[in-house]
C-alpha cells in the first residue's frame, strides 16, 4: 500500500503530532524513554502510540489508542505498567 492511499481518516489534521515523556524504563541494561506520540485525525479522532528512546535509538509501536480527545488518550496510555512497556521494548527491537 502506497502511503498516498492511506485512508483519509488515518492523515493528520496538524502535521506535527503532540509528543509527551511519560517515564523511563530500563531494558536490557539500558534506560528507554517512554513517549506518548498522538495526533488529531481527519475524522477527528485521537490516534496515539509509544515511541521508545534510547541512546539515539528510537522505537514506534503502531497506533494503539484511538479516542475522542487528547486527554483520553493520555490516560489510557498512562494506565500501561512497565512490565508491559517492557514487553513492547522487547517485540520492537
Amino acid at each position: 500500500m502506497m502511503i498516498d492511499s492511506l485512508d483519509p481518516q488515518f492523515q493528520m489534521f496538524d502535521a506535527t503530532p503532540l509528543e509527551e515523556q511519560l517515564r523511563t524504563v530500563p531494558f536490557d541494561g539500558e534506560s528507554w524513554a517512554v513517549v506518548l506520540q498522538s495526533r488529531e485525525c481527519a475524522d477527528r479522532l485521537v490516534r496515539g502510540r509509544f515511541l521508545f528512546r534510547s541512546k539515539g535509538k528510537e522505537l514506534k509501536t503502531a497506533d494503539l489508542f484511538v479516542e475522542p480527545s487528547y486527554a483520553e488518550v493520555f490516560e489510557r496510555a498512562g494506565r500501561f505498567e512497565e512490565h508491559l512497556l517492557r514487553d513492547l521494548i522487547r517485540s520492537l527491537v
